[in-house]
């Protein structure tokens, strides 16, 4: 179902506020969205320790967190939906950065 009109997103916009004022610590990501699935987004980081943020913010099950690799790089990832949004949260990492953490 594609959206018409921006008011068809607004439950997504919405619910991305509610989380930036809720969770105002909660790592900034780079989130798309489309006219297409006006109730889905993506949610791209580049940690899994920012993965694991936004899981525990979202409420999600640890057991829905699944590891895997994009492309070359390894990744770490879950989809849920919360507050009848759809949310597909991702990082691709070097190993590097996953075993020292973030500088």
């Amino acid at each position: 179902m594609s959206a018409e009109n921006l008011a068809a997103q607004a439950a997504l916009f919405t619910c991305l506020a509610g989380l930036a004022v809720g969770h105002p610590n909660l790592p900034a990501a780079y989130v798309t969205i489309s006219q297409h699935a006006p109730r889905e987004l993506s949610v791209q980081l580049d940690s899994p320790s920012k993965v694991e943020a936004w899981r525990e913010a979202l409420g999600v099950d640890a057991g829905l967190l699944v590891v895997d690799r994009i492309g070359t790089r390894p990744s770490l990832e879950f989809n849920a939906t919360v507050f009848g949004i759809a949310f597909h949260v991702y990082a691709a990492y070097d190993q590097a950065v996953a075993e020292a953490g973030p500088a």
